[in-house]
């Protein structure tokens, strides 16, 4: 399992454990926090919030990882399937 793969199932794994291992045991979930706004529903949105944010971090990553493009903008190195042999190829045009 890849590093990214581990990290993002461990930051959602975490919560969805405390979650179902508390909430439905205790009245915790209950307790208002504002107004009508309970711990639960809170949690709930967190919850849901973290993963949207670990799920576009993990597609940038793994985007980032396999993309050609990026691999030899990061590598220094010219892309795969293209040649640097067009500058030599230019000389005919100049008279060169």
């Amino acid at each position: 399992m890849h590093r990214a793969q581990l990290t993002f199932l461990v930051v959602n794994a975490v919560p969805l454990t405390v979650g179902i291992l508390v909430f439905p045991f205790t009245d915790v979930a209950s307790a208002p926090v504002y107004g009508r706004l309970t711990l639960g529903v809170l949690w709930g949105l967190l919850q849901g919030g973290l993963f949207v944010a670990s799920t576009w971090w993990h597609e940038h990553r793994s985007t980032r990882s396999c993309d050609p493009i990026e691999q030899s903008l990061t590598s220094g190195l010219p892309q795969a399937g293209t040649s640097d042999a067009s500058s030599a190829d230019d000389s005919w045009r100049w008279g060169g």
